[in-house]
């Protein structure tokens, strides 16, 4: 393992800042964290690798993880992608380094013409997209739960990603699995030393799907404003929040604005092709649902991180 020294930084440790100091690393490890007297103040700033706790990879995009570690994210959770994809991506951690490190749950717990299968249908008939598709769980029954998991197992996943995607905020109405087969999921998930994280984008399901146990949502509900229950439920399971407040104001177009800023940063250019920042100033507009907004969004997780809530992102 690497054995270096970083002087004459800034330093975040993630709580606190050092205007100027020394970062002494062992076989890997970090062994020291030393303040420096200095006059001059550093030019870099040194901070722990950033983690990016929503992701999906897709079609195992070879520029994925190189490009996330370009921005310092030195781990993302990958959070739906098929597992030869995974393959391909763990392949080229191996072999060329200089990539985010990736977590995953490989195939998350699809149904039948459920989430997100009809979105994805409906935005593309590629032939490599159709036969992706074809490959993804079809959960019926406790049976069809255990044996999901037991597959997620073999294939060495970091967590499980449940669907709990009714359409609501899309004005759509989706094929959804039902409360006592996601419960299955989340139990055997749980057997097996796996946490289950779950897609939810309105009220109702978010609440559905942590009165069954989940441990975590990977989206935060906007067509309504948040409610003490919503508190509740995700103090009773000591569940977690990652609101992707990003991709939910991409849904309400309202964070089109910011978008635009970002992909434009002149900081960032030569980080960024060209389709990258065109992509990155589009917006989803899936949200159809009137009164559907990204600051029910935001106030849900005031609350629930006034509440002693863990939101990550």
């Amino acid at each position: 393992m690497a054995s270096f020294t970083i002087p004459n930084v800034r330093i975040f440790d993630g709580e606190e800042t050092i205007p100027c100091g020394t970062v002494t690393v062992e076989d890997g490890n970090i062994t020291s964290v030393d303040a420096n007297s200095s006059t001059t103040a550093p030019t870099l700033t040194l901070l722990p690798g950033l983690i990016d706790c929503h992701v999906h990879c897709n079609s195992a995009a070879p520029t994925a993880l190189p490009q996330s570690l370009r921005f310092g994210v030195t781990t993302v959770c990958d959070m739906h992608n098929e597992y030869p994809n995974i393959v391909t991506l763990r392949k080229q951690i191996e072999e060329e380094g200089d990539c985010a490190d990736l977590k995953t749950t490989s195939f998350g717990a699809t149904v039948e013409n459920g989430w997100p299968g009809p979105v994805v249908l409906a935005h593309s008939n590629d032939p490599h997209v159709l036969a992706e598709v074809a490959t993804w769980p079809r959960l019926k029954s406790e049976q069809d739960a255990k044996d999901y998991i037991r597959e997620r197992v073999i294939e060495g996943v970091d967590y499980i990603k449940l669907m709990h995607e009714s359409g609501t905020v899309m004005g759509a109405e989706f094929n959804m699995p039902s409360l006592e087969l996601q419960k299955a999921v989340i139990d055997e998930a749980h057997a097996n030393n796996l946490i289950a994280v779950a897609h939810a984008t309105c009220r109702k399901d978010t609440l559905d799907i942590l009165g069954v146990g989940v441990d975590g949502l990977t989206h935060q509900f906007t067509d309504q404003p948040p409610n003490q229950d919503v508190v509740d439920a995700y103090l009773k399971n000591n569940a977690h929040l990652n609101p992707t407040l990003t991709a939910m104001g991409s849904l309400t177009t309202e964070g089109k604005a910011l978008q635009e800023q970002f992909a434009h940063d002149p900081r960032i250019q030569h980080l960024l092709p060209e389709n990258a920042r065109n992509n990155m100033c589009t917006c989803m507009d899936f949200a159809k649902l009137p009164g559907c907004t990204v600051d029910n969004a935001y106030e849900t997780v005031r609350q629930l991180r006034a509440a002693g809530v863990d939101v990550v992102v």
